[in-house]
C-alpha cells in the first residue's frame, strides 16, 4: 500500500519525467534496470510499488532537478507516518493469521 506521500511523489515524478519528454523504458534503461523489469510502469500504476531515496537521487539527477522537487511543499498535512505504521501492523496480522492456518 502507498501512503498519501508515496501517491504524492510517484505523480510528481511522472509530471516530472512527461514534461522532459522521457518515457517510462527511456528511465527504466537509465536508472539501470533491465528493459523487461518495466519498474517505472510498475510503480506508477501498481499500489505496492514505491521509489526510494536511491531511486530519487537517482531520478532528480536524471531530470536535472533537486530530490525535494519530488517532495510536496508545504509539507502535507496526512499522517503518512499513521498510514504507512498502520499499513505495516495489518501486514503482520494478515501474515500471523496466514502462518496459522498453515498449521492446522
Amino acid at each position: 500500500m502507498k501512503t498519501t506521500l508515496d501517491k504524492y511523489i510517484t505523480e510528481r515524478v511522472k509530471q516530472i519525467r512527461e514534461e522532459k519528454g522521457l518515457t517510462r523504458e527511456q528511465v527504466d534503461n537509465k536508472l539501470g534496470f533491465a528493459p523487461e523489469s518495466n519498474y517505472v510502469s510498475h510503480v506508477e500504476r501498481d499500489d505496492e510499488k514505491s521509489y526510494n531515496l536511491y531511486h530519487l537521487n537517482e531520478l532528480a539527477k536524471i531530470f536535472g532537478c533537486a530530490i525535494a522537487d519530488f517532495l510536496p511543499h508545504p509539507p502535507q498535512k496526512e499522517n503518512s507516518l499513521k498510514e504507512y505504521r498502520d499499513y505495516i501492523a495489518e501486514a503482520r496480522r494478515k501474515a500471523k493469521e496466514e502462518r496459522e492456518k498453515q498449521k492446522k
